[in-house]
């Protein structure tokens, strides 16, 4: 009669963490919902019995904890699946290949501002057709590099944007101190946009159905992070001086600069005819990240 009681009380516990499995998708609970519950059940009475009412709470503090991260992890897992679609990975794709050129423009142009915008607006394309083509293969990795890829563009346009509004792009000759606070952040925009493109090199290098290209979108995100330290170098060091960039001749304006940018383009061209090639292949999903 003594253990009428612990058992009515395990399995009330037991009952309540069967419903609160409903959290996870139909299909995850259907594959790990019965042995959850059997591991729960004999986690439950091994802290009854080993600390009492104090383990059962401690218990449930930790799976409350785990089920919240895990339960979530696998909604976004699932609905990345399908979050595919041919169609925007070819748009995506052609917009990669537009912004791509307008990067090269940049590279060579006497004043790229206007190209640059328009590269970086283009490039937004490109990491909406990269991250749909990654449907279902990424998990967080995935979505951490496409949101600092967003960030990281965001943070650039506002900055072009901001030079063109206040005049201390047009004025940089006249007082180049004023437009070093806009220069540094399109730098860090670069680097953040960069590492975003790393994270999703890397989800493409981990991905089950491999290409001759997929370790593109890496190299695209190293090539952006050095555009950012290319700028910083030949822009941002001599504005914060009040100096011109481009008085006296500077190697690193005319050569660097452009040649960075134009590898840059290229990559971009690249990722958007990788993009359009790929765009009616199959995606091979992973298995659940809570497996």
């Amino acid at each position: 009669m003594n253990n009428f009681p612990l058992a009515n009380s395990l399995s009330v516990s037991v009952r309540v963490y069967r419903a609160l499995l409903v959290a996870y998708p139909k299909k995850f609970r259907e594959n790990y919902g019965a042995q959850m519950v059997q591991v729960f059940r004999d986690s439950l009475r091994y802290e009854y019995h080993r600390n009492g009412v104090s383990g059962v709470i401690d218990l449930w503090l930790h799976t409350c904890a785990d089920l919240l991260v895990t339960a979530l992890i696998e909604r976004i897992t699932e609905r990345s699946q399908y979050m595919f679609s041919p169609r925007i990975a070819l748009w995506g794709g052609v917009a990669s290949v537009c912004g791509g050129l307008f990067w090269v423009l940049t590279g060579i142009a006497p004043d790229g501002s206007l190209t640059l915008m328009l590269a970086l607006g283009l490039g937004l394309g490109g990491l909406v057709g990269l991250r749909s083509r990654q449907a279902g293969q990424s998990g967080g990795l995935g979505w951490a590099g496409f949101a600092l890829g967003i960030i990281g563009t965001g943070l650039a346009l506002a900055a072009l944007g901001w030079g063109f509004v206040s005049g201390d792009s047009s004025n940089m000759e006249r007082d180049p101190a004023r437009a070093a606070p806009a220069v540094l952040i399109l730098t860090l925009a670069l680097v953040i946009l960069g590492i975003g493109l790393v994270l999703l090199g890397v989800t493409s290098l981990r991905a089950k159905n491999p290409h001759i290209w997929r370790g593109l979108p890496l190299g695209l995100g190293l090539l952006s992070t050095i555009s950012g330290m290319t700028i910083w170098l030949v822009y941002y060091v001599p504005l914060s001086q009040g100096r011109i960039p481009w008085d006296p001749w500077n190697f690193g304006l005319y050569v660097l600069y452009p040649a960075v940018l134009v590898l840059f383009g290229l990559g971009w061209m690249g990722l958007g005819i990788m993009l359009t090639a790929e765009a009616d292949a199959k995606v091979v999903p992973p298995p659940p990240a809570s497996a």
